[in-house]
């Protein structure tokens, strides 16, 4: 199998997992607000907040610190993707997400 499958794989699976998170957490990826929000969240989501999310007996709240554990493998594998020359991206789900990152 070539790294060109390896990354598109990748990252099919990571959009899966993002994916059940999000129906855990009840959010509708079609939705821009809950998007939006979700995204602003995970850009203040530090190891701190992983830590106190963690040691927490709140689901909701672990659910979201391993889905935005999700979001920055997710970035991580794109950007290696990127740097072998790899044209790779997510799905639906994923660009739902992404396009508030990065506003």
């Amino acid at each position: 199998m070539s790294q060109t499958e390896n990354h598109w794989a990748e990252v099919a699976n990571i959009e899966l997992e993002l994916q059940r998170y999000m129906i855990a957490l009840g959010l509708d990826w079609h939705d821009e607000v809950s998007m939006a929000q979700l995204a602003a969240e995970s850009k203040n989501f530090g190891p701190n907040n992983a830590q106190m999310a963690y040691a927490s007996n709140d689901q909701m709240l672990i659910t979201k610190a391993k889905l935005f554990g999700l979001v920055s493998i997710m970035i991580q594998t794109m950007e290696s993707a990127a740097l072998d020359n790899r044209d790779v991206h997510g799905g639906e789900v994923w660009k739902a997400f992404a396009k508030h990152l990065y506003t």
